[in-house]
């Protein structure tokens, strides 16, 4: 999917949304793993996940329609099997805009293989609006409904009474993903109209994303050689995405880092990173 919107969907469903894990799974709860592939075009699985009875669920986020989604869903089963003994239960969780028309079945000599699609907006998001999770309620401004403005302002609502850091970075994610839905705007002044301390203006940054990082990068590699610089800016616009102003403290320590090599493997890290404190202690092995 593209990478500006993929950090931070995954940031979310790794927290484990249960309303929404249920609505595309049939489980509430689990524990994602960690599949990674050996060729360099399939580095990892978006989301894999081990549910109560054993199963494994393999969740592919797309956001644009891919001509060869099949064909890389059947080779992800296919290391998913070798790596943990058990065939995946597979989802393709569609978040874009066109029409949703990827082929999700293949069938040829004594070969019949399929997986689920899910189109995000032929969910309902009354449900997850009254969800207690925030990461339930958020994902609400991608699904379904008939009010989008009315969806906006419990969304926000209902985040409003979060602690202040924790609220600002809900509406940091909820300003994102709003603009997979062009809503960016509409949501953007509602946020402006809270009661509450946060500068939207910042959001603008966080709404580019990677594409802000690798504008810096270029401004980067004009110092350090355009592939360093390159990587550099994007590390930058991805610690800002998914830990704000925390995660750009990180930065003097990533512009030292040694090699090109090095900082690829960080950047690659920031993406299945469950704490800040995994980033420092990566930092700190690579000084």
């Amino acid at each position: 999917m593209h990478q500006k919107y993929d950090i931070t969907l995954k940031d979310i469903l790794k927290d484990i949304p249960k309303v929404f894990l249920k609505l595309i799974t049939g489980y509430e709860r689990g524990r994602f793993i960690d599949v990674q592939f050996p060729d360099i075009q399939l580095r990892e699985a978006d989301l894999v996940l081990e549910v109560t009875d054993g199963k494994l669920i393999h969740v592919e986020i797309q956001s644009t329609n891919e001509n060869d989604m099949m064909e890389r869903m059947f080779l992800y089963a296919g290391f998913i099997l070798k790596q943990h003994k058990k065939l995946p239960v597979q989802i393709v969780l569609y978040v874009g805009n066109e029409p949703m028309n990827m082929k999700n079945h293949i069938e040829g000599d004594g070969v019949k293989y399929s997986y689920k699609l899910i189109d995000i907006r032929e969910l309902d998001c009354c449900q997850l609006l009254e969800s207690d999770s925030p990461e339930d309620i958020v994902l609400a401004i991608l699904c379904k409904t008939g009010d989008v403005d009315a969806v906006i302002r419990k969304i926000l609502d209902k985040l409003s009474v979060l602690p202040p850091k924790e609220r600002e970075g809900y509406i940091r994610k909820l300003l994102y993903l709003s603009d997979l839905r062009r809503l960016y705007p509409k949501v953007k002044m509602e946020v402006s109209k809270m009661p509450i301390t946060i500068d939207v203006k910042n959001s603008d940054i966080y709404r580019e994303g990677l594409v802000e990082g690798q504008r810096k990068g270029l401004l980067e590699g004009q110092r350090k050689g355009l592939l360093e610089g390159e990587r550099v800016g994007i590390i930058e616009g991805m610690l800002e995405l998914k830990y704000g102003s925390a995660g750009l403290e990180l930065m003097s320590l990533v512009r030292i880092m040694p090699t090109v090599d090095k900082l690829e493997e960080f950047k690659n890290l920031i993406k299945k990173a469950g704490s800040l404190d995994e980033l420092r202690e990566f930092l700190g092995q690579s000084g």
